[in-house]
């Protein structure tokens, strides 16, 4: 009787390290940096180009209304699925900083669309009225709180004048899309560290 003790005790205790030791792994694997090419429309008139930090994908515009996207983007003006732009919880701040280096997504601060004022205003980027060029700056680090309540960290590489196939132009030939270059890093399950 004694010996069938120990043996369950020390099956229970096995059990439980093991489980706690998956879960250990289970936090400490890193996260997927993500590099993503984006057609976006080159005209303030378009459309928004809608994406989703979940499936690392474009999302449909007839989805518009749901929280399947986190941020639409169009020229140089992005919107985030919240308070007038959508139904989701999506907020986002922009801070100075190195991708990398941000290892928790803050707790409060997040910006939301409202009536008039978007969350994502021009600080991202350096205009050149000369060129009629933009150019994402570097440095800026954008942190999402998702549609979906969850977190992801980006940043802008760059934005190149593109024809509707993608195909960098130069002037005096008017690009149709903006082909965005994007650095991301999406937290799935919910925790605020990257």
């Amino acid at each position: 009787m004694f010996k069938s003790i120990i043996l369950k005790t020390f099956i229970v205790v096995s059990v439980f390290t093991m489980l706690a030791c998956d879960k250990e792994e289970e936090l400490v694997q890193p996260l997927n940096t993500v590099n993503k090419e984006i057609l976006v429309s080159a005209s303030d008139q378009g459309a928004f180009t809608l994406f989703s930090f979940e499936t690392g994908t474009i999302v449909n515009n007839s989805l518009l209304q749901t929280t399947d996207w986190d941020f639409g983007l169009k020229l140089i003006t992005f919107t985030v699925n919240s308070g007038v732009s959508g139904p989701g919880n999506a907020g986002v701040i922009i801070q100075d900083g190195v991708l990398d280096n941000v290892k928790n997504a803050p707790t409060t601060g997040y910006k939301t669309d409202a009536q008039g004022s978007l969350a994502i205003k021009d600080e991202w980027y350096d205009y050149n009225s000369t060129t009629r060029s933009f150019t994402p700056k570097a440095g800026k680090v954008f942190i999402f709180k998702t549609a979906k309540g969850k977190y992801a960290k980006m940043e802008i590489l760059k934005g190149d004048p593109t024809d509707d196939n993608g195909t960098v132009v130069v002037p005096p030939a008017r690009p149709t899309k903006i082909k965005y270059t994007l650095r991301y890093v999406y937290q799935p399950n919910g925790t605020l560290v990257f």
